[in-house]
């Protein structure tokens, strides 16, 4: 992917967040991505506003397991980014907007809260057969978006507890539900 496609890209997340995609044009996402507005720079990589959410929706879908769906080793490194994965911009255009594109809402779905529940609660049912793994991972990453969802809906520091007291506790759980033995 070319840099100004990239940052096209970025640009679009942080206006879609910011303005709602009905009110965000291709000069505003031009001007965020750092290219003269209304030259048709946008046009030279995307044909159209929907192209640019079809881009954007794509990138969001791309991102690997390992990314979206703690793994057993570095719980703590992967529930931050996670965390920083959910960024504001992006949380802010899926609670207002994804509704409007049911064509997009699916994808969005199943790699964003789908995928993960079902890889975290493979995970957790390979190793402790004694809990009910889906609900565990329910529980789990339900914590993880809910965290970040306060935090964009009413702001920082709305949970009641910093980001790295809330990771290094959820960690701790999620490592319980991976090693029931432990103590």
């Amino acid at each position: 992917m070319s840099e100004a496609r990239r940052r096209v890209i970025t640009a679009a997340i942080a206006c879609f967040g910011a303005r709602g995609y009905a009110a965000t044009t291709i000069a505003d996402i031009e001007q965020a991505a750092g290219l003269t507005p209304g030259a048709g720079g946008t046009y030279r990589h995307f044909p159209s506003k929907k192209a640019i959410l079809a881009a954007v929706i794509d990138t969001i879908v791309g991102v690997p397991d390992d990314e979206i769906a703690p793994p057993g080793n570095d719980i703590e490194a992967t529930a931050h980014a996670s965390l920083d994965y959910m960024n504001a911009d992006m949380m802010r255009f899926f609670l207002r907007d994804l509704g409007d594109f049911p064509e997009h809402r699916q994808a969005i779905t199943d790699r964003t809260v789908t995928g993960p529940y079902r890889i975290v609660a493979e995970r957790i049912a390979e190793k402790n057969a004694s809990v009910d793994a889906e609900a565990a991972a329910a529980v789990v990453l339900g914590s993880l978006i809910h965290f970040r969802q306060n935090e964009v809906m009413i702001g920082e520091g709305a949970n009641g507890v910093s980001q790295d007291r809330f990771v290094s506790t959820w960690a701790e759980i999620y490592r319980q539900l991976l090693d029931p033995q432990r103590e």
